[in-house]
């Protein structure tokens, strides 16, 4: 049963069931107060015999007689009237009006479309009882023309309601088909597109919302890989064709041993720059694949720091660079990962020693602040322009006119990565001919 037909029974069922306690309460209210009447007018015959006695003063005899035939001809259903002594002797009337008065007990009751009250009293000594009755024929017609009138009534409302019901759920139900017929119409080469969102300020409306934030999400992914696919075969393309253009040039006539020895090396270090590349793009594909996080546990920051730092003096000395370590603590204990954050500290400081110039210094310096242990990554070199401060960690992103390195522009998202996977992102700070700062504040380890 779809969601239109459960809403029409479900309306349908709640009028059916308030019309259902409305009529009974109705019934059951008209009935008890008619009934109520009935009961006062009964005890106000019984109430007329027991005064017309009193005042005739009499046990019976023509008098009593001739003054409660006159008392029940001025009453309504007079003829419902009797006046017997407690032994059930009849006083009044000659003909009794009830047969048989000794199945009626004490009090009000019902009897053959009857309302009956046998009511007891005493005078001058002596023990009387009078029984007074009343038609329930104008009554019953009259419920029973109440029960048809509400049947009749209800049968037509109800109808109107289910269809009302269902009308009405198809308008409610209208936003969602037209977002359904929407999203049908949406595929990834039209992920441009949204689901049109109805100014209803409930569920659906919110829903709407809801749906256009995955798609702008999914949009931007597919964006991603289709950009990062471009780029990766960008990046492979150079190394490629230069290795294959080295093959053929040495291979278009014989040559000397060290030709072949030269192109070999140049293939060498050709391939080495795509199985470098190729690593990196398998990292940052794992990174993406994954949610599982890094297995932390208590690292030394300063040991890390001062070996990573040493491994990097060679290169340094190269390019005449100098690396210096701050660490004013005896030790730093932060939740890491060691082998992600030797990497992350890696790539920070080959970033460093690519932009800064000869005669240059790279500082990494480690402090305790606030409950967290920061590392940093200062160098002296050329900066980066406020345009590509925004950019610096998306993949393959290099700012030509001041960040162009040798890499393929992967080592900085890498290392965004491994931050996160450790709770905390990379802060960089640079000013143009004044060099760069990339910062991050790791967790204090706690036993």
């Amino acid at each position: 049963m779809n969601t239109r037909a459960r809403l029409m029974l479900w309306s349908t069922g709640v009028l059916l069931l308030a019309l259902l306690l409305f009529g009974f309460e109705v019934y059951s209210f008209l009935r008890r107060d008619l009934l109520a009447d009935i009961d006062r007018r009964l005890r106000s015959k019984a109430n007329g015999v027991k005064t017309v006695l009193e005042l005739e003063d009499v046990s019976g005899g023509p008098p009593l007689t001739l003054e409660l035939s006159e008392f029940a001809k001025e009453i309504p259903e007079g003829n419902l009237l009797q006046l017997m002594t407690e032994s059930g002797q009849l006083l009044w009337p000659q003909k009794p009006a009830f047969n048989d008065p000794s199945r009626f007990q004490l009090g009000l009751q019902t009897q053959d479309s009857r309302r009956i009250l046998l009511m007891p009293f005493e005078h001058k000594g002596r023990r009387y009882l009078v029984l007074a009755g009343a038609s329930l024929d104008y009554l019953n017609g009259l419920m029973s023309r109440l029960r048809s009138i509400m049947w009749w009534v209800a049968a037509p409302l109800l109808v109107v309601a289910a269809c009302g019901g269902y009308w009405l759920s198809r308008r409610a139900l209208a936003p969602v088909d037209a977002m359904t017929r929407a999203a049908q119409s949406i595929s990834v080469e039209s992920l441009s597109r949204r689901l049109p969102v109805p100014r209803t300020g409930d569920e659906i409306e919110r829903l709407a919302r809801a749906w256009n934030q995955v798609l702008e999400r999914l949009e931007t992914s597919v964006e991603r890989i289709r950009q990062f696919t471009a780029d990766a075969s960008h990046e492979l393309r150079t190394p490629t064709a230069l290795i294959r253009a080295t093959a053929e040039l040495a291979l278009r006539r014989e040559r000397e041993a060290g030709d072949y020895r030269k192109a070999l090396a140049e293939i060498e270090r050709e391939a080495g720059r795509m199985t470098e590349l190729i690593e990196s793009m398998l990292a940052l594909a794992r990174s993406d694949g994954t949610r599982s996080p890094l297995p932390l546990a208590p690292v030394d920051v300063i040991r890390l720091a001062a070996d990573v730092a040493a491994q990097s003096r060679i290169l340094a000395q190269d390019k005449g660079v100098r690396i210096e370590t701050r660490a004013p603590l005896e030790n730093a204990i932060a939740e890491a990962n060691e082998a992600g954050l030797r990497q992350l500290l890696r790539i920070l400081l080959d970033n460093a020693l690519d932009h800064t110039a000869a005669g240059g210094t790279v500082t990494v310096s480690v402090a305790r602040q606030n409950g967290s242990v920061d590392l940093a990554v200062r160098d002296t070199g050329e900066g980066i322009p406020p345009s590509a401060l925004p950019h610096i960690f998306e993949r393959f992103y290099r700012a030509d006119e001041a960040r162009a390195g040798k890499g393929a522009g992967l080592g900085l998202s890498i290392a965004e990565v491994i931050a996160r996977a450790h709770g905390t992102r990379i802060q960089v700070e640079s000013k143009l001919g004044e060099g760069s700062c990339f910062r991050l504040a790791l967790r204090t380890w706690s036993n």
